[in-house]
């Protein structure tokens, strides 16, 4: 009886630790990663706008699987003037430790639940104050019963001092964006460079020099990989690469 329940009990933590979903930024497609910070100069921004930040999730496990957000963290805020939209529902107003939708949204194998999932700071333009919200996204089982997988967590950052455009990073180059071994940087900043397989996994860690510089590709698997880049101020600027 013992042996059965240890094997059981091994069985419900393999499944619950495989990873059930991938959140990806739907204006280029790149998959966010675990403690991924989203940073932003403007507020109440327009629709289109980088800063009304648009979601997909999808479910990428074996089972149908349902999602809820959580609000774990408000530095600066309250919570309101902060737009959460999921699953169809829209909020003005965040609330610490809260999760949202109150019933958990049902996302079958496979599927993405995309329409209209944005986090939106909507205080005043002229907002001085750093802010950021840190969100939890969690996997439940298909009846919602229970937390399933690894949740992700990300911030919502603002900073209205913050402005890529006016940082280096809006010129940088990566090129050939299809390659074997190696890739060139063009860049007016000293970044630090982290590589993300497509499951959000961080594959490799590097530092690149201002000017042309490279980053040796060649230990990487032939796949599609996200590539993000992180200045000295903290600002970020993700690229898509393919390794052959």
């Amino acid at each position: 009886m013992k042996k059965k329940l240890l094997l059981m009990s091994f069985i419900l933590t393999s499944y619950i630790s495989f990873a059930q979903f991938e959140v990806k930024n739907q204006s280029d497609n790149s998959t966010l990663t675990e403690g991924q910070v989203l940073s932003f100069s403007e507020a109440s921004c327009g629709y289109s706008d980088p800063c009304n930040f648009k979601f997909d999730v999808t479910n990428t496990s074996t089972e149908d699987i349902s999602m809820r957000i959580f609000v774990d963290n408000l530095v600066g805020t309250d919570g309101s003037n902060f737009q959460l939209c999921f699953n169809g529902v829209c909020l003005n107003d965040v609330s610490l430790n809260s999760g949202y939708p109150n019933t958990p949204a049902p996302i079958s194998v496979g599927s993405t639940n995309s329409a209209g999932n944005s986090l939106w700071n909507l205080n005043p333009s002229g907002t001085t104050q750093a802010m950021s919200w840190t969100f939890r996204f969690q996997a439940y089982d298909a009846a919602g019963a229970f937390p399933i997988g690894t949740p992700l967590t990300i911030t919502y950052s603002y900073d209205s001092s913050l402005s890529i455009e006016g940082s280096e990073l809006s010129t940088l180059e990566v090129y050939p964006t299809s390659a074997n071994n190696e890739l060139n940087v063009s860049s007016n900043e000293d970044l630090s460079v982290e590589i993300f397989d497509l499951l959000g996994r961080n594959v490799k860690q590097d530092n690149i020099v201002s000017g042309t510089d490279t980053i040796d590709i060649s230990n990487l698997s032939a796949q599609p990989y996200i590539i993000r880049f992180t200045n000295n101020s903290g600002n970020t600027i993700t690229k898509k690469i393919i390794k052959k």
